[in-house]
Formats: structure tokens, sequence, C-alpha cells
């Protein structure tokens, strides 16, 4: 049962919660301090505590919320930077295959040749290796 109870206080405490009677502190930083002051004082020590932690967990959602909002802007941006690299990327392709044309069929033998003498060294480096 000690077991249990051990195991039971240590998960209290890594979510935030204090463990044992009303009175004990688990010292887990100053908005603990502030809580057990109001707990303390007030009757209804609880809610006012209750009242601090959803405040709190209200700042943060809206700290994602801007956060996110932020990060939606950047993404929007970064597609719009895509659009026109697609655009560049598609002029240049366009080019190419005018010089390849002029160039006859003579560049696709250089460019196949050169992709065997590729595989043929990497095959020869991983096999003596």
């Amino acid at each position: 049962m000690s077991a249990h109870n051990n195991q039971s206080n240590r998960l209290r405490h890594q979510a935030g919660l204090r463990s044992g009677t009303p009175g004990t502190h688990s010292g887990a930083g100053p908005e603990d301090d502030a809580a057990q002051q109001t707990y303390d004082d007030d009757p209804n020590g609880k809610d006012s505590r209750l009242k601090m932690k959803i405040s709190m967990l209200k700042d943060v959602s809206i700290t994602i919320g801007d956060e996110i909002r932020d990060q939606n802007q950047f993404l929007a941006s970064m597609g719009e930077d895509m659009d026109g690299l697609g655009g560049r990327l598609a002029t240049t392709m366009k080019h190419f295959y005018e010089m390849w044309a002029r160039q006859g069929c003579g560049p696709l033998f250089y460019l196949c040749l050169f992709a065997v003498c590729v595989f043929v060294f990497m095959y020869l480096y991983l096999k003596f290796r």
C-alpha cells in the first residue's frame, strides 16, 4: 500500500497537484505560492485556484493561437515563393529543351555515357570497398 501511495504522490506532483492534506505545499513555483496564500486565506480557495489555472490555460491557448496564425502566414508566403520558383523552373526547362533540339542527339549520347560511367564507378567502389 505504501508503494501505491508513493507512486500516487509522484504522479500528482508531475501533474502539478498537491499531495496530502490541504495545508501542505508542493513548492511548484510562484504561481503555486500565490494559490497557496489564496487557499489559506479563503475558504473557497479551491475555486480561486481553479480560476487562476483556467486563466493561465486561456493565456496559453491565446498564445498558441497567435503562433498558429504566424505560422500560417509564413507558410502562405512560402507557397507564393514556390509558385514563382515553379514558373522559373518551367522557363528553364523550356530553354533546355530548345537547346537540346538544336544540338541533335549528340548530347543524349554523352548524357547516357556519363550515366553508365557513374553507375560502373559506383558499383566498383561499393564492391571493392
